[in-house]
Order: C-alpha cells, then sequence, then structure tokens
C-alpha cells in the first residue's frame, strides 16, 4: 500500500513538473512590416484573457511592443542582460512585459564580442522568477542581429509572420538558414510552430497566388486563418487595448488563431 502510494505520489509530482514547463516562443521574420510585433502583442493578449500566465520580451531596440502595451518607463531587458536589476512588470491581467529600449542598440554590438553574447537570454530565462510563467513570447527586430539569435537559441518554438509578398517570403528563406544552423549547434529542440499570414487581402489575384506559395511550402504548418488588413489594429495600440475588445472580424481571427496555437503547444509535449 506505502508502495503504491509513492507511486502515484511520484506520478503527480512528475505530471506537475510538465505542467508548469514554461514554453518559449519566438516570432521572427527578417523582413520589417510582416506584423510581427502586433500578432505577438494581440495572440499574448488574447491568452493572458483565458486566464494563461504569460511574459512577452521585447527585444527590439525601437520598443514598439513595449509602447504598444504601457506609457511607464521602467528597468527592463537592457538591464537584465546586463546583470542589473530588472522588472517585469504586469501591464494586464496574467500578462507581463520585459520592456524593450534604445539601450539595446549598444547592447547588441558589445554582445558580438562576448564569449556568451548569443547566450544572455537562455541563461536569463533560467532565473526562478521566469519559471512562473506557462508561455513566454519573444518579439525580435526585424534582422538576424545578435539579439535575434539570443532569442532563437533561448525559445522552445518559432512563429513566423508574414504577407502575401514576394520580399516575405524572400526573407523567410533567409531566417530559415539561420534556423538550420542554430538547430544544428546551439538549440536543437527548436522548431517552428506555425506561420501566420498577417495584413491579408483577399482581392488582388497576386496575393492570394503568393499566400497558396506560402501554404505549399509549409503545409500544415501554415495557421488554417489568416489575419485581414484592419484599422483595428491601430485603433488598439492607441488604447493600449487589445483587439479583441472591439467586436470585429479581426478580433474573430485573432480567437481562432489564439485557439490554434493553444492547441498546438498542447500537442507539442516540451
Amino acid at each position: 500500500m506505502i508502495a503504491t502510494e509513492m507511486v502515484e505520489l511520484h506520478h503527480i509530482s512528475y505530471m506537475e513538473g510538465l505542467k508548469m514547463k514554461t514554453k518559449t516562443v519566438i516570432f521572427s521574420n527578417q523582413k520589417g512590416g510582416v506584423g510581427k510585433t502586433t500578432t505577438c502583442r494581440e495572440l499574448s493578449i488574447n491568452i493572458a484573457n483565458r486566464g494563461h500566465k504569460i511574459l512577452v520580451v521585447d527585444t527590439d531596440p525601437q520598443a514598439n511592443l513595449t509602447k504598444s502595451l504601457t506609457d511607464e518607463e521602467f528597468k527592463g531587458l537592457y538591464d537584465a542582460l546586463t546583470g542589473n536589476e530588472y522588472e517585469l512588470k504586469d501591464v494586464k491581467p496574467n500578462l507581463y512585459l520585459l520592456s524593450g529600449s534604445i539601450k539595446l542598440v549598444g547592447l547588441e554590438k558589445s554582445l558580438i564580442g562576448e564569449v556568451d553574447g548569443y547566450l544572455r537570454l537562455k541563461e536569463l530565462f533560467k532565473r526562478d522568477d521566469f519559471k512562473s510563467f506557462e508561455y513566454i513570447f519573444i518579439d525580435t527586430p526585424p534582422s538576424l542581429s545578435a539579439l535575434t539569435l539570443n532569442g532563437l537559441i533561448s525559445a522552445d518554438y518559432l512563429i513566423i509572420p508574414m504577407t502575401s509578398s514576394l520580399y516575405s517570403m524572400q526573407g523567410t528563406n533567409d531566417l530559415m538558414e539561420t534556423v538550420s544552423k542554430v538547430k544544428k549547434s546551439l538549440n536543437p529542440g527548436l522548431s517552428l510552430i506555425g506561420v501566420i499570414v498577417n495584413a491579408f487581402d483577399s482581392v488582388p489575384n497576386i496575393t492570394k497566388g503568393i499566400k497558396d506559395e506560402i501554404v505549399e511550402v509549409f503545409g500544415d504548418k501554415t495557421f488554417s486563418t489568416s489575419i485581414s488588413k484592419s484599422i483595428r489594429v491601430e485603433e488598439a495600440i492607441e488604447s493600449k487595448k487589445g483587439v479583441g475588445e472591439f467586436k470585429s472580424k479581426l478580433a474573430d481571427e485573432i480567437n481562432i488563431i489564439t485557439e490554434e496555437l493553444l492547441e498546438r503547444l498542447l500537442k507539442s509535449g516540451v
């Protein structure tokens, strides 16, 4: 009887350990203007609204994600990666932010010459105050920079936001080459969890054709729903709210993609 109880307790402890494993997702594409930051923003807000504790990390020196969530200034990613005090700021219920800032430009240059320059973020996430989150989402600069590499090395999953344009496809090719190198040497566990088509306009034949090409290349990795062009994104950012708080076709699309992402993460087993 005692042995059986010990086995059951061990099983419960093991299952709790699996449940508490933080899943880290990076949003990246070398091409700018593909909706990377807004996608990261809207999905994180939507996930937080569903009761999941989530942290968003802004690694972009432009700090657009940070500015879209708060007007406050506080010690963020720059301080964290340079060994100083930092704050994981609660910007909404269940949603926390490790902020970006222009100071990351100087840090970017110094990381290239450091032995641990590409591992700083991975080491940071090992700290206890990051372990309470169910999810960590990383927003990256529109370039394959040292900060982007830090994100790729520390993440479990990659989401590639794209638009139906030729330049978006070209930027994605460069990203996938870098991801292949990262998987080979620095983060073999990194996997592509999905491709999201943003700012989609179904009227022009060329955009429909490029979307079909994206689906052909990435197959079932492409999310089943695209995100339409909409002024609601700018309205949500200006008001520091999520798109879901405005009834619209866009809000419905974000909800569908959120559900699909959570389902994919649940099935991933990491």
